[in-house]
């Protein structure tokens, strides 16, 4: 992706809004991140990766790009700086190698220059967080460091991949708890029509900005759904307040 410099004509909103729509999908969460990570290998011309944490251990499960070996499965080293970003939940652009002195490297060929987004999202029951992992992305061997636009491009894409494992696993917890499923489904109804404002205020602020008439359209029929969909989740915990009382 090619920095233009001026927010309306950042390619990656087409990207953000097709994400978007897969919130509504039901495909498994599997297939998803892996289209998101080969999207984001074709969109930035760069690698990608995610690791997920399985127990204590966090692991590299989705890649594109050119690595020089195979990775999946690899486990990340404790001692790594993409430990570090899951651990505090911050995201981590390392734009000078000097940032990741101290820290130790996972793969054989090591890269210092890249950038690291923690994955995360709301347990509805005990709103603490939970952590999923992590989204890598860097350029290989050409050591060339993401831009300010691109990581800001990062952070939006691991919101919405975030959301969408979240959905995920809070379905899942749907199907295995019938005793806590009004609960949940409240809970998750709220913390989804959470997530959908701020998806909602992205696409307003796209058609406000943007230049290109296609995609100012996409991005108002992107906020049409949003705001349709918010008023059905509102409706149903009206609903379901109401029940209860």
């Amino acid at each position: 992706m090619k920095k233009n410099g001026a927010f309306e004509n950042y390619a990656g909103f087409k990207d953000i809004i097709e994400i978007a729509h897969l919130l509504n999908l039901t495909a498994t969460p599997e297939k998803i991140v892996e289209t998101i990570v080969n999207s984001l290998c074709t969109r930035l011309g760069k690698r990608a990766r995610c690791a997920f944490l399985e127990g204590e251990e966090l692991t590299l499960k989705y890649w594109a790009g050119n690595h020089l070996c195979p990775i999946n499965g690899i486990r990340i080293n404790q001692k790594s700086i993409i430990w570090e970003a899951v651990k505090k939940g911050e995201p981590i652009n390392i734009t000078n190698p000097s940032q990741s002195n101290g820290y130790v490297h996972t793969l054989e060929a090591p890269i210092n220059i890249k950038a690291i987004i923690p994955l995360s999202y709301i347990d509805p029951i005990t709103n603490k967080e939970n952590k999923i992992g992590a989204l890598i992305v860097d350029s290989g061997v050409e050591e060339i460091p993401i831009s300010k636009e691109e990581f800001e491009y990062l952070q939006m894409i691991g919101h919405l991949l975030s959301a969408i494992i979240g959905r995920a696993h809070l379905i899942k917890q749907l199907m295995a708890s019938c005793q806590w499923q009004e609960k949940i489904l409240l809970e998750t109804a709220h913390n989804f029509r959470n997530r959908i404002v701020v998806i909602g205020g992205m696409a307003r602020r796209i058609a406000k900005l943007a230049k290109d008439p296609e995609l100012v359209e996409k991005a108002m029929q992107l906020l049409k759904e949003v705001e349709a969909l918010e008023k059905h989740l509102q409706d149903f915990e009206n609903y379901t307040i109401k029940k209860e009382e």
